[in-house]
């Protein structure tokens, strides 16, 4: 009888403990909180914090993949899921193709790029006008092949590798006509779409 009664007596204790927390310390603590203020940082500290756009270097030059998107092969390039990445194949098969200086074509480029100026077509990384020549598509390329080029450049010699090497590739060292995408269309999309996906962050 005296145990039962020691016991009711300590749950009343813990109870009276509890409400007196609730009353006197947790309730008074939530009604000074601003309801549309972080509890953690204060309005007054977020309108301290001042967000920057970080800005990118432009330069007069653009990025230009060394590899034509136009080449065909004799025989059938490897094709990879998306869990591989340039760098894997680069270090595991040292291409897709017979050619061992072609674009990997799983678009590590395309990751880094700020300006989401670079696509892929036929396995090969093709960049447009919106390029403002950072190089950080240059810095990230495993094969080397994306050079910083004048942006007045109108021709280039692709793939001047003269290392042997067996490849079938029908564009091998031919000189072609440089052409970064520059329709107007392409360029509304791709800031819209910039637009969208800053606003969604």
């Amino acid at each position: 009888m005296i145990i039962c009664t020691v016991i009711f007596v300590l749950i009343i204790l813990l109870l009276a403990i509890l409400l007196s927390f609730v009353y006197y310390i947790l309730n008074p603590s939530i009604k000074n909180i601003d309801k549309d203020e972080d509890p953690l940082i204060s309005n007054e500290e977020i309108s301290t914090i001042e967000y920057k756009e970080p800005e990118i270097e432009r330069s007069d030059k653009k990025a230009l993949v060394l590899c034509s998107c136009n080449k065909k092969f004799a025989l059938e390039p490897i094709s990879f899921t998306e869990e591989y990445t340039c760098s894997m194949v680069k270090a595991l098969y040292g291409s897709v193709s017979d050619c061992k200086f072609a674009c990997i074509g799983l678009g590590a480029c395309i990751k880094v790029c700020p300006q989401e100026a670079i696509s892929i077509v036929n396995n090969t990384a093709v960049i447009s006008n919106l390029c403002i020549g950072c190089g950080k598509c240059a810095e990230i390329c495993p094969q080397k092949i994306i050079s910083m080029v004048p942006s007045d450049t109108r021709k280039i010699r692709l793939c001047s590798k003269t290392e042997a090497g067996y490849t079938s590739c029908s564009h091998k060292e031919n000189e072609e006509k440089v052409v970064w995408d520059s329709k107007k269309d392409f360029k509304i999309w791709a800031y819209c779409y910039r637009m969208f996906k800053h606003t969604k962050k």
